[in-house]
């Protein structure tokens, strides 16, 4: 008898963690792509963003209350991808625009002015927290947050890939 008490015991305490297993594996399998016009392409996990610099920016999310987010400001990765940013980005350069995607299809546009600090006070965060907690997977594993955005048309969620293109 003790022995099927401690076998269901074990089953329980498996069950109980599996949600933070299953969080921690789609985290890992869901890599953010950078590519397009930069001198670096990138593949990035949140274990990868984990090591950056972070940043926090309260917001106010779809679900209509405050949350705090924390992640890397998304100028941060545009310099480590090599995109020409401050000085650089003028001329032919201010015609760059990204491109970002999620997972289900839905995309949204940023100008790579809006994305530098040189050019816009406005901060964007690529979030891999809310509320000191990983995204949730209906959300995560990146997540963009614009601080000041008044519809969060551009708060998009599953983050698959960030292009960085010329308008033509």
């Amino acid at each position: 008898m003790k022995r099927y008490k401690s076998i269901i015991l074990l089953a329980l305490l498996l069950i109980s963690t599996l949600p933070l297993f299953t969080q921690a594996q789609t985290t890992n399998l869901n890599p953010l792509s950078v590519t397009g016009e930069l001198k670096t392409s990138l593949t990035l996990t949140a274990k990868d963003l984990d090591k950056m610099v972070k940043m926090e920016l309260k917001a106010t999310d779809h679900d209509e209350k405050d949350h705090s987010y924390s992640g890397v400001e998304l100028a941060t990765i545009l310099r480590l991808a090599g995109v020409t940013l401050g000085a650089e980005l003028r001329g032919k350069n201010a015609a760059k625009f990204l491109l970002i995607s999620a997972t289900d299809g839905y995309r949204v546009v940023f100008s790579l002015a809006e994305a530098d600090p040189e050019f816009s006070q406005k901060k964007i965060l690529l979030a891999t927290r809310k509320d000191g907690s990983l995204l949730p997977e209906s959300e995560g594993p990146f997540k963009i947050i614009v601080e000041g955005e008044k519809k969060k048309a551009r708060f998009i969620r599953q983050i698959s890939s960030i292009q960085v293109k010329y308008a033509q």
